[in-house]
């Protein structure tokens, strides 16, 4: 029994990865103008994950207080919610 290799990741370019969230927000109904800002709330808690701070993130962003934390930062403290999730802090 052969096993292959797992498949290597390759990058995908902005219009087919734009498309793919076009067909997989149409269905349920979200408006077309969240498929172009859907990742923007992801990529700033990656970056909260990693430990980057506030200020380097609003940096990166370009975003004002109001956007960031009305959008995209959770008011819950990285500790707390691990430690809520059993994890160690």
């Amino acid at each position: 029994m052969m096993i292959k290799p797992p498949r290597q990741a390759k990058e995908w370019s902005y219009s087919s990865h734009r498309e793919s969230i076009g067909k997989a927000t149409s269905s349920p109904g979200i408006r077309p103008n969240k498929k172009t800002h859907i990742n923007c709330g992801s990529s700033a808690r990656m970056a909260g994950n990693v430990c980057a701070n506030v200020d380097q993130i609003r940096r990166q962003g370009r975003w004002n207080n109001t956007t960031i934390n009305g959008a995209y930062l959770t008011n819950l403290s990285r500790e707390l919610v691990r430690s809520m999730s059993g994890f160690p802090t």
